[in-house]
């Protein structure tokens, strides 16, 4: 790099970083309200109103797709028109429009990703503050969803604020959308995929931000979720002869099942760098009908959930299972997610989606880690995520190259007392700001 474009890339580097340092306390009003949204899956109204009101605040184009997640756009300054007035009959035309003047223009679209529903905290009384109210203390922010992730989604959507302002000084290199996606717990990649088909947007590039202690995540492994049924014949248990106990031959099916495991964990080890090439197989709830201690149960189910390696599918799970030599007569299958979003739209979304990785000399990967070390002055490290995202859609379904980068760490997502690191979290702002202008 000549000293010219050096000086040009400090600049912009340097302003970066002042920006960021301006917006990072309505970074974390943001977090702070969205935190206090009960966004459990399917019931993200509320967490979608503050997003709009937000966006409409700094004048940030932004959409409701039929399932009701939210599309923020951040167009460069220089190609970008006048939205129309009535944005609700008008937008999706004008963005159509601006998308195509964008791609004329040479632009990349990159999409960040982000979903705003978050898990149940049953037990509140676990935690030592409300887990709905975002608490600064010891330099973190404690409360539901601010490690997993609302603290990324909060960054993303003042990201595209942040670019807008660079905009006056800087050329960008990309079109900016947050994807801030519905009922992900439940259904990962399912409103991802309706809110891209709907708006007809097919990024160049998507960056999640699932929590990665601000690692790159390179990919995941696969997910699938099953169930293991066993019959038999139900009887007085003071005849068990005379019937056929499901119970016995679902705790075979369970052997089975632990089998699997270890001769996983043998083969390819605990190492993270294998992560890609083992499949865990956990079941977890276990069931049994009638539900009687006076009966020998007709019927018996387990919920099955694997992490899958590259490669692995039902189908090659459930061949291992058969071979087994502990399997009995069972009937495996696919869960389905049959749910209703918070604007009443039905989805079927199977639970079974592949693993994925992007390689570390992908293009993407090589811009993404250079703008990691011309703000943080660091090599970053990469990894694979052993946890789904909605990139099982992106990467693993539409083949669009897909990175993860995110503020928290993994092992506290879900957990009472959850937390984000306030320099993770600023870390991510910066990045996020940063990365459609580095060249």
């Amino acid at each position: 790099m000549d000293g010219l474009n050096r000086i040009m890339l400090q600049d912009l580097v340097d302003k970066t970083l002042s920006l960021c340092g301006d917006s990072y306390e309505g970074c974390v009003s943001l977090l702070s309200d969205l935190v206090a949204c009960e966004s459990l899956s399917g019931h993200e109204k509320d967490c979608a109103e503050t997003l709009l009101a937000f966006f409409a605040g700094h004048r940030v184009p932004c959409f409701v797709d039929a399932r009701g997640s939210v599309l923020a756009v951040s167009l460069p300054r220089h190609i970008e028109t006048e939205p129309p007035l009535d944005f609700a009959e008008e937008g999706r035309e004008w963005l159509q429009a601006e998308l195509e003047k964008a791609r004329g223009k040479g632009l990349k679209i990159l999409a960040y990703n982000a979903h705003i529903d978050v898990v149940a905290a049953d037990n509140p009384d676990e935690w030592r503050d409300p887990p709905f109210k975002a608490v600064r203390k010891f330099g973190r922010i404690f409360g539901r969803g601010t490690c997993d992730m609302k603290g990324a989604l909060a960054a993303m959507a003042m990201s595209l604020t942040v670019a807008r302002e660079l905009d006056r000084d800087f050329d960008r290199q990309h079109v900016l959308i947050g994807c801030f996606c519905t009922e992900e717990e439940v259904a990962e990649g399912l409103a991802f995929k309706e809110l891209l088909e709907e708006f007809a947007i097919e990024p160049d590039m998507v960056l999640l931000g699932e929590p990665s202690k601000m690692q790159i995540a390179r990919g995941q492994r696969g997910k699938l979720e099953m169930l293991v049924e066993t019959e038999g014949v139900c009887a007085h248990t003071s005849v068990p002869e005379s019937g056929d106990n499901a119970a016995y031959k679902l705790a075979r099916a369970l052997l089975a099942i632990e089998n699997f495991e270890a001769e996983e964990r043998f083969k390819h080890g605990m190492e993270p760098e294998n992560i890609l090439q083992r499949t865990t197989l956990v079941a977890s709830t276990i069931e049994s009908w009638p539900k009687s201690k006076s009966f020998v149960p007709n019927r018996a189910l387990t919920h099955v959930t694997a992490r899958l390696a590259l490669g692995e599918n039902m189908i090659s799970v459930g061949k291992r299972l058969i071979a087994d030599e502990n399997w009995p007569d069972a009937r495996m299958t696919q869960v389905v997610y049959n749910g209703h979003s918070y604007k009443g739209k039905a989805g079927e979304w199977k639970a079974e989606h592949p693993a994925w990785e992007t390689s570390a000399d992908h293009p993407f990967f090589n811009r993404l880690s250079g703008a990691y070390k011309e703000l943080f002055d660091t090599e970053p490290v990469d990894k694979i995520w052993p946890f789904s995202t909605d990139g099982v859609y992106s990467a693993g379904m539409a083949g669009i190259p897909t990175l993860g980068i995110g503020p928290g760490h993994e092992e506290v997502a879900h957990k009472v007392d959850e937390w984000v690191s306030e320099e993770e979290l600023a870390n991510a702002l910066k990045l996020y700001s940063f990365l459609p202008f580095y060249r």
